[in-house]
């Protein structure tokens, strides 16, 4: 088995500042409130009826409107429909999405179902999405605001593939689906594809699905099973933009192709033409972890990828840092990063990614979330 670490990066100091009814997962006790329900005709009004004016977001399900509604800003999403059972699935997801809380999940705070208008309520986010940020004018993302992206993006999928009573596939994990708090705390949002698994599911089949072919497993879309691996497989493509700065696409050329030929490079710690140019400094051993976990979730095939999955306890103070447990025929024996040997690149389908299937522990994060594969 491979433990790529856990809880990506809060020590016992910053655990104590967090809200106090929090539990060790991030998550919060269950709501007893639902979302409010609003009219069409009350949205309309504040949002000057859909004004273009007030739109600050589109995407494969909809439209987003900025507007004051109960004395708050708030984003109202204008959704668009292909065909009844995506209407009739909006009613689902709004039973199962009041249910949830967690610090890295977008709160849905209220809903229309009109007539055939339907409209999601959420909270309204000033730093906008990692997309914005990334790929902006103003990309002020250095490297400690970097991993807190990807500690907090890691702990809210964790809740939604492990911790739910449902357990959650999003189907849409991405940049533009990671929203940011004032202090950069990210918040995972747009359920519009989300699909709940029963008790005992591993996958599900769909014919076709609307998220964003370049962060979509190749493998997976091309036979129609969808699992919690499809997930991992976009929150890899999500880690590699977040460390490169690279658009998904670029002259072309989508960013695992033109990555796969540098993830051993950037294995051995040579990073030349592959690091944001905009990051003026970074830690090498978290930049070396956030590598190998790239690696690990872009596997093929998809079982063979780690899956999201928090440790229990806390990491131990005494244990050593930075260290790789590789097992052989003849034992265990630990070997520091520092003395890093090349790995061969073996062919997995349509990917060219490094196999991490030697190792029996990595820690791949500075403080442990842990992605252990079934």
């Amino acid at each position: 088995q491979l433990l790529i670490a856990s809880r990506l990066g809060m020590n016992g100091a910053d655990r104590g500042m967090e809200t106090r009814d929090q539990n060790e997962s991030g998550s919060f006790p269950e709501k007893t409130i639902g979302p409010k329900s609003y009219s069409y005709g009350e949205l309309a009004l504040v949002t000057g009826h859909f004004s273009l004016n007030n739109l600050i977001g589109r995407g494969g399900f909809g439209h987003v409107f900025k507007a004051s509604l109960d004395g708050e800003i708030r984003a109202i999403k204008r959704l668009d429909f292909l065909d009844v059972q995506s209407e009739g699935g909006l009613e689902k997801e709004i039973m199962i999405v009041q249910s949830l809380s967690h610090k890295n999940l977008v709160e849905l705070v209220g809903y229309c179902i009109d007539g055939a208008n339907r409209l999601l309520i959420l909270k309204y986010f000033p730093n906008g999405s990692l997309r914005s940020k990334l790929h902006g004018s103003d990309n002020v993302l250095d490297w400690k605001i970097r991993m807190k992206i990807a500690i907090g993006s890691a702990r809210g999928l964790e809740y939604l593939h492990e911790n739910c009573k449902f357990k959650i596939i999003h189907l849409d994990i991405k940049p533009d689906n990671i929203l940011l708090e004032e202090d950069f705390e990210p918040k995972i949002t747009d359920f519009g594809l989300a699909q709940f698994f029963t008790d005992g599911a591993t996958h599900i089949s769909k014919s076709s699905v609307m998220g964003t072919h370049v962060y979509e497993d190749p493998l997976t879309t091309k036979l129609g099973k969808y699992s919690d691996k499809s997930d991992i497989y976009s929150f890899g493509v999500t880690l590699l933009e977040l460390i490169t700065g690279r658009r998904p696409i670029d002259n072309g050329t989508d960013i695992v192709t033109w990555a796969n030929p540098l993830i051993k490079k950037a294995l051995e710690g040579k990073y030349t033409n592959f690091i944001d140019s905009n990051l003026q400094s970074f830690d090498h051993e978290q930049m070396y972890r956030i590598v190998s976990c790239v690696n690990s979730c872009l596997n093929q095939p998809p079982n063979s990828r780690p899956t999201m999955k928090k440790e229990a306890d806390e990491p131990k103070p005494s244990l050593k840092p930075f260290i790789i447990q590789e097992t052989n025929n003849y034992g265990t024996r630990d070997r520091g990063h520092d003395s890093r040997r090349p790995t061969e690149a073996t062919s997995y389908g349509s990917s060219n990614i490094i196999p991490e299937t030697s190792f029996d522990k990595m820690d791949c994060f500075p403080i442990p979330i842990s992605f252990r594969r079934r």
